[in-house]
């Protein structure tokens, strides 16, 4: 009777398939970063523009509203209170990565995103390595996760990009 019952239940694991959740196939964007918790995205361009090389630029530029959006190195889209969080980067001739932040907000039913603030965030010195500079980013993405990116780059001033990277994410 032990053998009869126990050939049942092999039979039974043999035949039920293992359900798995599935997702709808997304095409992938080689070229970007994407980040998911509780409804908030952020997104990183691998290979990010740095548009400033001076703290004079970067302060000038970030606190102003513009008409013009372009495309950020680093956004967060944050779905309470609706907001998209643009980071911008300047690099120093010392290797002092600096961090610019441009938010946009948006009312309850209204589409658009208007600027509300712009403002120097953080600084960050290069790590030391022998290849170049590198630097470590904290991006608060929600409660429970904070994305860390890894910036990179030849120490050359100015610079023209960074490549990005994080960990466990491909």
């Amino acid at each position: 009777m032990t053998r009869l019952l126990l050939a049942a239940l092999a039979a039974l694991l043999i035949v039920v398939p293992h359900a798995e959740p599935q997702s709808a196939p997304v095409a992938l964007d080689q070229s970007l970063i994407r980040v998911q918790s509780q409804g908030n995205e952020l997104f990183a361009m691998r290979e990010a523009p740095v548009a400033y090389s001076t703290l004079e630029q970067i302060a000038t530029s970030i606190g102003g509203s513009s008409t013009t959006r372009t495309a950020a190195p680093v956004r967060v889209i944050r779905v309470s209170p609706p907001q998209e969080i643009d980071y911008l980067f300047c690099v120093t001739n010392g290797g002092t990565l600096v961090l610019g932040e441009r938010i946009h907000t948006r009312a309850e039913g209204e589409r658009r995103y208007l600027f509300a603030r712009g403002a120097i965030v953080r600084s960050y010195p290069s790590l030391s390595v022998p290849d170049g500079w590198l630097w470590l980013v904290d991006v608060p993405l929600s409660r429970e996760t904070t994305v860390t990116l890894q910036l990179r780059a030849s120490a050359h001033w100015p610079l023209a990009s960074v490549s990005v990277t994080t960990a466990n994410i491909p």
